[in-house]
């Protein structure tokens, strides 16, 4: 087998993990410990930020802060994934068939925009936000106290601890909302004509303006929006099927049990392969790139050939900038499609391996904290507790990128074996036969005569 079907197997894929851990370990300490360090100073600039005078410039400049947070993280995610290039044998094969190498900015430049739509859509700002609130809540607990947080006992005025993110005015929200929203469109459009660094920058940019300033404007309104009739006539739905649908509450009890199951098992490591696979350069937003070669890529190819014969090409470029291109069920879709190409052993196996993961972080924290002991005053526990949660999460998250990087490397190696066997087969299904000696004839053959001439008679 040459060296670019050489693939580690499904059934190493934790040894393969470790492998690649070892070799990178020190890049990516590094990457993980300049990203937290970066994050750190970005949600202490935050929170200072967020109070004083002219509140609203304050808590517009806030949200810049969160805005250039998730591009830091991004950069992050970007140098971690990087640095394992050279040990993946994807990446080794794609080298030796001549492929270009890419360097960090161009990596940086290619993903950022998916990178933005995942980010969001899966929910991991809600990280982020949740990081503030307690930086915010020890910078007032300092401050102020531990009860003066959120009261000032003098003159019974509230305080706006951890309001930082949810008190902007709504014209203000509003207006900046309009606006990304506006450009993200003509960004957008530059971006996919162009690819250009800038052109990908600018449309990330607008696209988390749009998104944390319009979170602005629905949580200032949410009163407003919890007395609609759209809103109202889904609660007296729901509380109807409660009342006249006998096990309602059993059933959706179960549902729920079973989804969290699903969401931590299956959904969640699925989403973070998607990253590892944007990284890699094999990512698909593209419905047409999911289905292609399956039993429904001719039903939607029919199905799309009479969209496009009834509506106008306006509404098929908003449907396809609404519905299309921002779906991050389909990049998921793809990412089980590719991984269960490779075998469904590979997913299962991921997804004990990520599964692991959380296990084991919660079996370490508790196991260094006891090592610790609790017979310390309350504020050295901090001075304790912080480097051992640095030290758990720095582990956490080197063992998860190459988990990632080992899943992916596994499976576009089955991938490319599989394209290189269906080659060689259709390549030996046609060799041509070699020919067999013709029969003699019992009569010779006539003397070739005036060739005919054609045409009319």
């Amino acid at each position: 087998m040459s060296e670019s079907l050489r693939i580690p197997s499904v059934w190493s894929l934790p040894l393969h993990m470790l492998r690649l851990a070892g070799r990178c370990l020190l890049p990516l300490v590094m990457w993980y410990s300049a990203g937290e360090l970066v994050r750190f100073g970005l949600l202490v600039g935050a929170t200072e930020m967020s109070h004083g005078s002219m509140p609203d410039l304050r808590r517009a400049l806030t949200m810049l802060v969160f805005i250039i947070m998730v591009l830091a993280n991004l950069l992050v995610m970007v140098g971690m994934f990087h640095s394992l290039r050279g040990a993946l044998s994807e990446m080794r094969a794609r080298r030796a068939e001549g492929g270009a190498r890419e360097g960090l900015p161009d990596v940086a430049a290619r993903v950022i925009v998916p990178f933005v739509v995942l980010y969001l859509s899966w929910g991991w700002h809600l990280d982020d936000v949740h990081a503030f609130v307690d930086v915010d809540l020890a910078r007032q607990s300092a401050q102020y106290g531990y009860l003066g947080a959120f009261s000032d006992f003098a003159t019974g005025e509230g305080r706006d601890t951890a309001l930082g993110l949810v008190a902007l005015s709504l014209q203000v929200s509003f207006a900046i909302t309009v606006v990304a929203f506006v450009a993200r469109f003509f960004l957008a459009a530059w971006y996919d004509r162009t690819q250009s660094r800038t052109a990908g920058l600018a449309t990330a940019f607008a696209e988390l303006a749009f998104f944390y300033f319009g979170v602005q404007v629905l949580w200032s309104r949410g009163n407003w929006l919890g007395s609609r009739v759209a809103h109202t006539w889904w609660d007296d739905l729901m509380a109807a099927a409660r009342e006249h649908i006998p096990g309602w509450e059993a059933i959706t009890g179960v549902i729920g049990t079973l989804w969290s199951y699903a969401w931590e098992a299956l959904v969640l490591p699925g989403a973070w392969l998607t990253v590892a696979i944007l990284m890699y350069g094999a990512y698909a937003e593209d419905a047409t790139a999911v289905i292609r070669g399956t039993r429904i890529e001719d039903r939607a190819t029919r199905a799309g050939r009479e969209f496009a014969g009834r509506t106008h090409a306006l509404t098929r470029r908003l449907a396809s900038m609404f519905l299309g291109r921002w779906v991050h069920w389909v990049a998921w879709a793809h990412t089980v499609r590719l991984t269960l190409r490779a075998g469904l052993p590979l997913l299962g196996m991921f997804a004990l391996c990520f599964a692991g993961l959380e296990v084991g972080e919660g079996y370490a924290r508790r196991g260094l904290e006891y090592l610790a002991g609790t017979d310390h005053p309350y504020m050295f526990w901090n001075v304790l507790f912080i480097p051992i949660d640095f030290a758990v999460d720095l582990a956490k998250a080197v063992l998860t990128v190459c988990l990632l990087a080992a899943t992916f490397d596994v499976a576009a190696g089955a991938e490319r074996r599989r394209r290189a066997a269906a080659v060689s087969g259709g390549t030996a299904g046609t060799d041509p036969t070699p020919p067999s000696p013709p029969a003699r004839s019992a009569t010779p053959p006539a003397r070739p005569g005036l060739p005919a001439v054609s045409g009319p008679s």
